[in-house]
């Protein structure tokens, strides 16, 4: 059950295991969706480089993305990911205790 449950959270540990992209989180976490151009501002990266970030955190389950026109706004979906990390946590908790 633990082995399963680290592996099913390895994507998010990935997608926040980078600075940028955990600026990222903490820009969008402010509540307004942005596009690429907004957020690349905000972090200080270049545009490729953003959707660089933002394309490994949405395919972490961590963003979600709406389309207006041309434009593609995106903005935290951290629903799945906290199911996981219970997961994960329930796990870890069910292994205390256990002799190694």
């Amino acid at each position: 059950m633990l082995r399963e449950a680290f592996e099913s959270t390895r994507d998010l540990f990935v997608a926040f295991g980078d600075r940028h992209r955990q600026d990222i989180v903490l820009v969008l976490a402010d509540g307004a969706d942005l596009t690429v151009r907004e957020v690349a501002e905000r972090i200080g990266l270049s545009r490729p480089a953003t959707s660089h970030h933002l394309r490994i955190l949405r395919e972490a389950g961590l963003l979600g993305e709406r389309r207006e026109g041309r434009r593609t706004y995106y903005h935290p979906t951290f629903g799945a990911a906290f199911d996981l990390l219970t997961g994960l946590l329930r796990a870890v908790e069910e292994t205390q205790g256990r002799p190694e």
